[in-house]
C-alpha cells in the first residue's frame, strides 16, 4: 500500500504544477488583453482629439 501512496502523492503534486501552469497562463492572457484594449483606447482618443483639437464636441446632422 506504500507504494501506491506515493504515486497519488506524485500524481497530486502534478496535478497541482498543472493546475497553476493553466493559472498563469489565464492571468498572462488577462493582462495581456486588458493591455491590448488600454492601447486600443489611447489610439482612438488621440485620432478624436486630432480630429477636434478645440476639444468641443459637434455633432453633424
Amino acid at each position: 500500500m506504500q507504494g501506491y501512496e506515493a504515486i497519488e502523492e506524485y500524481v497530486r503534486r502534478a496535478r497541482i504544477e498543472r493546475s497553476v501552469y493553466i493559472a498563469e497562463l489565464i492571468a498572462t492572457a488577462i493582462v495581456a488583453s486588458w493591455n491590448a484594449v488600454k492601447q486600443a483606447a489611447d489610439v482612438l482618443l488621440s485620432v478624436a482629439r486630432s480630429k477636434n483639437p478645440k476639444g468641443v464636441f459637434t455633432f453633424d446632422a
